[in-house]
């Protein structure tokens, strides 16, 4: 998002290490305000409130979009999560390793339509969500036709760095794994190593990547740089907010789901399959999820987007360039 003041800065900007810049003519006056936060570092509560704000702003691409991705996604992983059911319940008592595989299969099968449609969904959703942050941060408007203009060509790089983001947990386990089959007792000091580094990886190297990537228009690699860069320094108070915004997603979803988790468990036990669960109970279910992902998905995107804002802001006085753009109209 050149064209509103999003791209990468030329040098360094540390409000910390440098002179601040020179202030603007006394005739022009900089919006203070021009969208859902303040042009200034914001704190905790000022980020989750301008989250909560851009949904309220912009209901229809926010939750709207968010919606209809989620309902996409439960309508195609519905039939795998009805056949798969209690996949142990068809093994006999001395199963072989090809009756484990044979019932297992569809659980596999399942699992990785989830995980492929899922990557796709999130990169989508992620670039979705951060240009209408991007936007309501400016005070602009944000109809789905534009903002998707400027989702679709990043696409691909949404989902290569979804990708990219699980490498380094995939090496983790795998030294894991060399361990637990090695030296077996080690597992109680390398499991909690291991949790301690990817923690620690993550949120250096992706916690910030994807509205990097958005609203500087960067590739995959870049936008893992200039995510270690505006996180370093500031690592335990980003860490402290995406956790803090994790637990809330958390609870917010677990709220709305269990009572669609007692109706789905009262149908299946009215049918007759007081152990199970029955389609419709499947059906009540995938609804309470849908519910949950298009209130908490779209207020995570926003926060971390935010989080981004308030990084370059105080790093590399992105403020400045923000109020500038925002006195300006809005390009054409």
């Amino acid at each position: 998002m050149s064209d509103t003041g999003w791209h990468q800065p030329d040098q360094p900007n540390d409000r910390n290490q440098q002179q601040p810049p020179m202030p603007p003519p006394p005739s022009w006056q900089a919006p203070q305000k021009p969208g859902v936060i303040a042009l200034r570092p914001l704190s905790l509560t000022e980020i989750i409130d301008a989250a909560v704000k851009t949904m309220r702003s912009y209901p229809g691409v926010m939750l709207g979009v968010a919606a209809i991705v989620a309902t996409i996604t439960a309508i195609i992983e519905l039939p795998f999560q009805a056949s798969i059911g209690d996949p142990t319940s068809d093994l006999g008592p001395n199963p072989t390793p090809t009756d484990v595989a044979e019932t297992l299969e569809p659980l596999a099968l399942g699992t990785g339509v989830g995980g492929i449609l899922g990557l796709v969904a999130g990169a989508f959703l992620t670039g979705v969500l951060t240009t209408v942050v991007g936007k309501a941060v400016l005070g602009r408007q944000a109809p789905f036709s534009t903002v998707w203009a400027e989702v679709k060509p990043q696409l691909g790089r949404l989902i290569g760095l979804a990708l990219f983001s699980i490498v380094p947990a995939l090496g983790l386990v795998l030294v894991v794994v060399a361990v637990g089959l090695v030296l077996p007792p080690l597992l109680l000091l390398v499991i909690p190593a291991a949790i301690v580094v990817g923690f620690w990886l993550y949120v250096l190297y992706f916690g910030l990547a994807a509205p990097a990537l958005v609203l500087e228009r960067c590739g995959v690699i870049e936008s893992v740089k200039r995510s270690r860069v505006l996180v370093q320094r500031s690592w335990w108070r980003i860490f402290g907010i995406l956790l803090l915004t994790g637990i809330l997603v958390v609870v917010i979803s677990g709220i709305i789901q269990i009572p669609f988790g007692i109706i789905g468990g009262g149908a299946s036990a009215f049918a007759g399959d007081p152990g199970g669960i029955t389609f419709f109970g499947l059906v009540i279910a995938a609804i309470g999820a849908i519910i949950a992902a298009t209130i908490t998905q779209p207020f995570f995107a926003a926060v971390v987007a935010l989080l981004y804002t308030d990084q370059r802001m105080r790093r590399e006085g992105l403020d400045i360039e923000l109020a500038r753009n925002a006195g300006n109209p809005p390009p054409q």
